[in-house]
């Protein structure tokens, strides 16, 4: 009799439950999702672990933070067999256990480029929210912090696997911000937070793109997995509709010789007559062709295109093929 497969819940669900909590907390809200079970068949600590005892990781797919200080990863390079200025050093796995034995927190970034089944779910939550997406993962020995208060442009799952961790997140000081966190920016994220919530594994903790956070892991130590959904804003979206008309003869005008002395109330009512023409081409663009109709295009424009992976046996294929002749 043949086994019966096993029927594994939707991706997003893995990372939120239901999904009418996530969109009742779309942007706005941090919450945690409970009860979400193992997660070892697609991330965990013994998948960190191989990856870097392979020896195959590029040194700048990690990096390391201590006490909210970025640390240099060149400690923690090794040189290749045929090393040269022109390919970059390998991670050094047992020079990495150092750092983290020391108290450093290990950042292994672009974890999907390097594991399908993290590739997997990527893509799946990418189908069901319309997303692109990008991830990492985060270990931190007991009691350290790793990263230090910030904020990041892109909403975040962080999946608890292993561990524990402390989240404080305070709400953001500009609503949907487009420029990165700067380093030593103060917060009071730490005395006065929104949300102040211990992780555990099988856990997960939204924090829409904005509002700040700072991770310390309890007496455990603590992996996480992070899963960034790149923003696609109306902003973005306008610019890119806004691309040809922007071309068009009275915009390509040149300013009256002379318009830096020119009367300024005049010069604004040039450029308002010039604004109101091209917001009228916009709605038209808009009614002829809908946003929908673009909406693929302008996403590839935005984000690049989806990555897809090629079939079974497709370097067999390759090596095999027979190149038709030309005349």
């Amino acid at each position: 009799m043949n086994a019966v497969a096993e029927i594994r819940p939707p991706a997003l669900h893995r990372l939120t439950g239901p999904t009418d909590l996530l969109r009742s907390h779309w942007e706005a809200e941090p919450f945690v999702a409970t009860g979400l079970g193992g997660f070892d068949d697609v991330f965990g600590l013994a998948l960190v672990e191989r990856l870097l005892q392979e020896g195959g990781l590029p040194l700048p797919s990690i990096r390391l933070f201590r006490d909210g200080a970025e640390l240099p990863v060149a400690g923690v390079a090794r040189r290749r067999e045929r090393a040269s200025a022109a390919r970059e050093p390998l991670v050094d796995a047992a020079a990495v256990a150092r750092e983290l034995a020391a108290g450093a927190t290990l950042v292994l970034e672009e974890v999907q480029t390097y594991w399908p089944t993290v590739a997997d779910l990527c893509a799946e939550v990418t189908g069901e929210t319309g997303f692109r997406t990008y991830s990492a993962a985060f270990l931190t020995p007991a009691g350290a912090r790793g990263v230090a208060a910030h904020y990041d442009t892109a909403s975040v799952l962080l999946r608890q696997v292993h561990g524990s961790k402390r989240w404080r997140i305070g709400r953001p000081r500009r609503r949907w911000p487009v420029a990165e966190w700067v380093p030593g920016r103060e917060t009071d994220v730490e005395r006065e937070p929104l949300l102040d919530v211990v992780l555990r594994a099988g856990e997960c903790l939204y924090i829409p793109r904005g509002f700040t956070h700072v991770g310390t892991a309890t007496d455990q130590a603590s992996v996480h997995l992070s899963v960034g959904l790149k923003p696609v804003t109306w902003g973005m979206i306008v610019r890119q509709l806004l691309a040809e008309p922007l071309e068009e003869e009275p915009l390509r005008e040149c300013l009256p010789y002379g318009f830096h002395r020119a009367d300024p109330g005049a010069l604004a009512d040039q450029a308002a007559a010039r604004a109101g023409r091209l917001a009228a081409r916009l709605s038209q663009r808009v009614a002829d062709h809908g946003v929908q109709v673009d909406a693929k295009r302008i996403l590839d424009r935005l984000t690049g295109p989806a990555r897809t992976a090629p079939a079974e046996g497709f370097l067999l294929a390759a090596l095999t093929h027979t190149p038709e002749a030309t005349t």
